[in-house]
């Protein structure tokens, strides 16, 4: 199910309805989201034996292997197609190879429960974007989740930025750069109606994010040794398989199915669960200011999906309801 409405062509028309998810879709965008979560401590942890580079390609180049495995194996193997190259190399490059270089660094210089706050925090980017280049209105529920998503942002990260050293303050700025690279993709999608974001292209586009990565890591780090410790295996194997190769199969079928202010808005989810595992695995303080930004991120995760599951049901089946009775 793709969404072909998304950049009106001649005159401007109201912003388009997209299909509500199924309970299987969301069961699954919450399995993701968690799996993500806790993708954080991993590549926190990872980060002690394994260089940034090497860290970011090990983990596409696995995901590249496997998908590519599964789409032969199911016959779902072949070339994208003229159209999908530009959204196979963006999602790639920006959303896949870009962003992970980046946050992977950036654990260098911050601790992951922030840090995945900041590089999840594509609503910053993404509801002007949508705004000024999708032409796209914000409903009253879209409208008040960014609200409520800018307040729980500003709680949580700027006591960080005000007392950030400089060594944290690089950290930082990565952090912003790979929110920023995975908003512009976000935007890429919806301005590229038409194409499918299944399996079928997911080999390609890990493919795309891991070779850059590996030249770029031999280039920079040298030889990939850490294959030499049996942890790192452990590691690779979280990161890759499972937070790529399965998740980002449903959050790209969220940016196709979504709005893109819906979609940032539910990515910050996932701070949502790095926070809480951060500190119980790396002691990192669940601090007021932490609580009362998670408290408006999940009243912000949870205002987009009333329109869908709350209220247009609940009318759907008052008018039904009302039918019946004036047919009665």
């Amino acid at each position: 199910m793709s969404i072909e409405n998304a950049v009106p062509r001649a005159t401007p028309k109201p912003a388009a309805k997209h299909k509500p998810m199924s309970g299987w879709f969301l069961a699954c965008v919450v399995l993701a989201i968690c799996i993500w979560g806790g993708n954080w401590p991993v590549m926190k942890i990872g980060s002690q034996f394994i260089s940034p580079l090497w860290f970011a390609a090990s983990r596409f180049f696995s995901a590249a292997v496997l998908s590519f495995a599964i789409a032969f194996a199911i016959g779902k193997l072949r070339l994208p197609t003229r159209r999908e190259w530009p959204v196979v190399i963006g999602v790639g490059v920006l959303q896949m190879g870009l962003f992970t270089a980046l946050v992977t660094g950036a654990l260098h210089f911050v601790m992951p429960g922030r840090a995945s706050l900041i590089a999840y925090a594509t609503s910053i980017w993404v509801v002007p974007g949508a705004a000024l280049v999708l032409k796209q209105k914000l409903t009253q529920q879209q409208s008040l989740a960014s609200v409520c998503s800018y307040a729980g942002i500003a709680v949580i990260v700027l006591p960080a930025l005000l007392h950030a050293d400089l060594h944290s303050m690089v950290g930082y700025l990565m952090l912003g750069a790979a929110s920023l690279s995975w908003a512009a993709n976000i935007l890429q999608i919806k301005l590229t109606p038409g194409v499918k974001l299944d399996f079928d292209l997911l080999p390609w586009q890990t493919l795309v994010a891991a070779l850059p990565l590996c030249v770029l890591a031999f280039a920079f780090e040298g030889a990939p040794a850490f294959l030499l410790d049996h942890h790192s295996w452990y590691v690779i194997a979280y990161t890759g398989p499972l937070a790529t190769a399965l998740t980002f199969l449903v959050v790209l079928q969220m940016t196709q199915r979504l709005s893109p202010v819906t979609v940032s808005v539910c990515m910050l989810g996932v701070p949502v669960v790095g926070l809480t595992l951060s500190s119980l695995f790396f002691g990192e303080r669940l601090s007021s200011d932490l609580l009362l930004g998670m408290g408006l991120l999940c009243l912000g995760l949870a205002l987009p999906a009333l329109p869908s599951f709350g209220w247009r049901r609940v009318a759907l089946r008052t008018r039904f309801t009302m039918k019946r009775v004036l047919k009665a």
